[in-house]
């Protein structure tokens, strides 16, 4: 999994002055935030902010001297170097984020399958979430997706094993003629073809809203 040789420490030291300068006050991260749209005038930023005047003026003169905002006829704006910088530590936030909130899965499951591109980009899973069973309900995942399933218009979705009551799901979305893409292993592809309806696969497969590709990695990142 490691294959790419990191330098961390460097990567720290490269970093860590201007994430200290960035987060260690409240008035930097509020003049930021209304300032990454539209270029705003003095007015108006003590205005959005409730701050004073001089506690303005001295933290944007700071974000002038380190290369964070450019004025222009008395108005302040982010320059792209800022932009690009600040998309990148709010991609960082997130990362950490989704990793403290799905922490019990991480732990408690190997991740030595999932490629280092795969961990890197980690804040692709930002609008997901974990569902998970409770000792009341140990069902409960399989019931949720199996009415997202029934409830969906659209489905592209990655099966690493087939549940009995999914072809059948399945069928019945097909003749209502929502568009289905799934990738399995080779074994869930045949599973999935011999628990269908030969009819119903031959008009799905002829109205081109149902298809079905299997590959031989697939169960590698389950």
């Amino acid at each position: 999994m490691n294959s790419k040789n990191i330098d961390y420490l460097n990567m720290y030291e490269n970093v860590k002055d201007e994430l200290k300068f960035l987060t260690s006050s409240k008035i930097r991260i509020k003049l930021l935030e209304c300032l990454s749209e539209i270029p705003v005038p003095m007015k108006i930023l003590c205005e959005n902010t409730n701050l004073n005047y001089s506690a303005i003026s001295n933290n944007i003169h700071r974000l002038k001297d380190n290369g964070y905002v450019d004025s222009d006829d008395g108005k302040f704006c982010l320059n792209n170097i800022a932009i690009m910088k600040l998309l990148n530590f709010y991609d960082f936030s997130e990362t950490v984020r989704i990793i403290r909130s799905y922490i019990d899965l991480w732990i408690d499951h190997d991740i030595s399958c999932i490629l280092l591109d795969g961990l890197i980009d980690l804040n692709s899973l930002k609008t997901g979430y974990l569902i998970e069973s409770i000792p009341t309900d140990i069902y409960r995942p399989h019931n949720i997706f199996k009415n997202i399933l029934k409830d969906s218009n659209n489905i592209k979705s990655i099966f690493p094993f087939v549940h009995p009551e999914y072809p059948i799901i399945f069928q019945d979305l097909i003749k209502n003629g929502v568009n289905i893409e799934v990738l399995c292993g080779k074994a869930i592809t045949l599973n999935f073809i011999e628990s269908m309806d030969l009819k119903t696969l031959k008009n799905g497969s002829k109205n081109q809203n149902f298809k079905i590709k299997s590959s031989k990695v697939i169960l590698k990142y389950f």
